[in-house]
């Protein structure tokens, strides 16, 4: 549905020029959730902001359905926007306006709609998003998880093809977080909406990302299925970004004790669901000690990462080592 050619943006300030993008290229399909995830300063605002014009690039193409919107004039740029709705992370509700004024107002700006087709769309809208009962309350008397409910609804007002979210989740507590993710989870799979989105939270990119790209001062380092940059990322980056604060430093040094190695497996899919320890240490004298590791989801994909000593003789540790590459499993040996 999208592609991004060579991108380019940069500000201007004073004497300097500060460079936003550069040289992005990305595909986007027709459908799926892709992420866009990196720093602070790493471009993510900047490049969602250019998917509607909101920023113009310096250089380089956006083309959303074979259509160079680069190129388009205030009118056809008018209408783009309208196909295309989008999610901020501090809500922009009008404060003045009740849930279902806010919901209305793309609608009534439009034109194009009679009074009992704009309020037949409210009412649909607050049904999807789950607010109902609060059609006639301000923004001020609503919670943060509500506010963006709002939002997201007024982002659908006029039938968008494209969803954009701007670090929508950012401002929320992690259970709140949780049910907005779901229900643009929902949204996506019952509407067929694409929706692209921005964060700095892996573990949103995690929940309801199909693919997803890496920024680093403006350019893409890595880009791919979440499944594959979760279980093997190639760059440093992609590689912190995954670290939480418990989780295994890559700095320190693993020590395997003599005759054994430490092995760091990842696998998903089918894999996850069976005992892959029993088969690879089957008909062997090896041994295999599990010092960490997780089970989870990657959206609808349930996957594992454990770091494994395996021991029990040389010969019986090099027998696993081929098992693991005969059944090709993701494995690398670090001591």
């Amino acid at each position: 549905m999208i592609r991004i050619e060579h991108l380019h943006k940069s500000y201007h300030t004073g004497k300097r020029d500060i460079v936003a993008l550069a040289d992005i290229d990305l595909d986007i399909a027709q459908g799926e959730v892709f992420g866009i995830i990196g720093r602070s300063g790493a471009g993510k605002s900047t490049l969602i902001r250019t998917l509607n014009m909101l920023e113009r690039p310096d250089a380089g193409r956006v083309l959303i359905e074979g259509v160079d919107i680069t190129t388009l004039g205030h009118e056809a740029l008018l209408g783009l926007r309208q196909r295309i709705g989008m999610i901020f992370q501090h809500f922009n509700l009008l404060n003045a306006r009740t849930v279902a004024d806010n919901i209305d107002w793309p609608l009534k700006i439009t034109g194009r709609y009679s009074r009992q087709q704009r309020s037949a769309r409210v009412s649909e809208l607050l049904q999807l998003v789950g607010l109902e009962a609060h059609r006639d309350q301000y923004p001020a008397q609503l919670s943060g998880g509500q506010k963006q409910r709002v939002g997201i609804a007024r982002a659908l007002a006029n039938t968008p093809q494209l969803l954009l979210c701007d670090e929508a989740t950012s401002s929320l507590d992690p259970e709140t977080t949780h049910s907005i993710l779901r229900l643009l989870l929902d949204i996506n799979r019952k509407l067929g909406l694409t929706i692209v989105l921005i964060t700095h939270e892996m573990e949103v990119i995690r929940t309801v990302c199909d693919r997803m790209a890496v920024l680093d001062g403006g350019r893409v380092v890595e880009s791919g299925p979440v499944v594959e940059l979760f279980l093997q990322p190639r760059h440093a980056v992609t590689r912190r970004l995954l670290a939480a604060a418990e989780a295994e430093d890559d700095q320190l040094p693993r020590q395997a004790r003599a005759g054994s190695r430490l092995v760091r497996l990842s696998y998903a899919g089918e894999l996850a669901a069976q005992p892959i320890l029993s088969q690879l240490t089957q008909a062997t004298t090896a041994l295999a000690t599990i010092v960490e590791g997780h089970v989870s989801r990657i959206k609808d994909t349930p996957y594992g990462q454990l770091l494994v000593e395996f021991s029990g003789g040389e010969e019986a540790v090099q027998q696993v080592l081929a098992r693991l590459a005969q059944r090709r499993i993701r494995h690398e040996v670090l001591a």
